[in-house]
């Protein structure tokens, strides 16, 4: 987690935003994020917005095959 010196979370506000996914490998079971993230996708708030957003996992894969 990466806590703001006002003590908010970073990880959380850019899920609630949209800005990134709940990477769930490193997370598994936190719920909070994958409510927010749920919500967000909900919202189409941030890459939700797009049709088909790409996770970075899958984005980088097929990066690495060009």
């Amino acid at each position: 987690d990466v806590l703001l010196p006002d003590g908010m979370n970073l990880n959380r506000e850019l899920v609630r935003d949209g800005a990134c996914w709940w990477y769930r490998k490193y997370a598994p079971g936190d719920t909070v994020l994958e409510g927010l993230e749920k919500e967000a996708r909900e919202a189409n708030k941030g890459l939700w917005a797009e049709p088909q957003p790409v996770p970075p996992w899958a984005w980088r894969k097929r990066q690495s095959s060009h």
